[in-house]
């Protein structure tokens, strides 16, 4: 009788630390219920540039705030922490129309600007 250490020696061999993960789809019912039009519109762009690869199957460790956690959380209408990770991974990665235009132009306020309120 092998021993365990025999085991997992006759095993494929996989990164340490990455466990078997079953593929799950990249995309907005996998987030929960919540419509969350950023959200969609970020996974649809992520998809169509063929950044979403349809797997959740890298396995992280990240130490985060528990009250930013609940902040994303709440704000996306997630509860589960890894939907709130891809959600929010997904909307930092898709392009922003304004933030592309933001960065492009060179007008800029000048120093002395107050809105009108």
């Amino acid at each position: 009788m092998a021993d365990s250490r025999s085991r997992r020696k006759a095993s494929p061999a996989r990164p340490r630390g990455m466990a078997e993960v079953q593929q799950q789809p990249f995309g907005a019912p996998s987030f929960g219920s919540a419509p969350n039009p950023a959200l969609d519109r970020a996974v649809t762009e992520l998809a169509a540039k063929g950044a979403i690869t349809g797997a959740r199957s890298q396995k992280i460790s990240a130490r985060v705030d528990p009250g930013v956690l609940a902040a994303a959380a709440e704000r996306l209408g997630l509860a589960h922490p890894s939907d709130v990770i891809n959600a929010s991974l997904a909307l930092a990665a898709a392009p922003d129309r304004f933030k592309t235009w933001l960065r492009a132009t060179p007008d800029r306020l000048t120093d002395d600007f107050e809105p009108a309120l």
